[in-house]
């Protein structure tokens, strides 16, 4: 299954928001999941309690981080008939591309 985790911290005393979603992001790595960091976003491959742990985890750090409110965004695509990793759906859609 492939999740995609955006943590968005508001109330924030700065506009910029990279420490905060390094925090979130420690959550992932601790989780010891394949992912990759994208511009908005993260996205990983887990089953689905192991990505709501994540996004539990990684929504508490940013408010213990010191985010007065915390918009947290969870998109799953779990795909029942084949298993394809992050790598593989890219690399298809970038063929078809061509």
């Amino acid at each position: 299954m492939v999740a995609e985790l955006s943590v968005v911290p508001i109330g924030t005393s700065s506009t910029s928001l990279s420490d905060f979603i390094a925090t979130a992001l420690r959550e992932v790595k601790r989780a010891g999941v394949k992912y990759r960091l994208c511009p908005t976003s993260t996205v990983f491959e887990a089953d689905l309690e192991t990505a709501l742990e994540i996004t539990k985890a990684a929504h508490r750090a940013v408010i213990k981080a010191g985010a007065k409110r915390v918009i947290t965004t969870l998109r799953i695509d779990e795909r029942l008939d084949e298993l394809r990793t992050l790598e593989e759906r890219i690399k298809r859609v970038e063929a078809k591309a061509k």
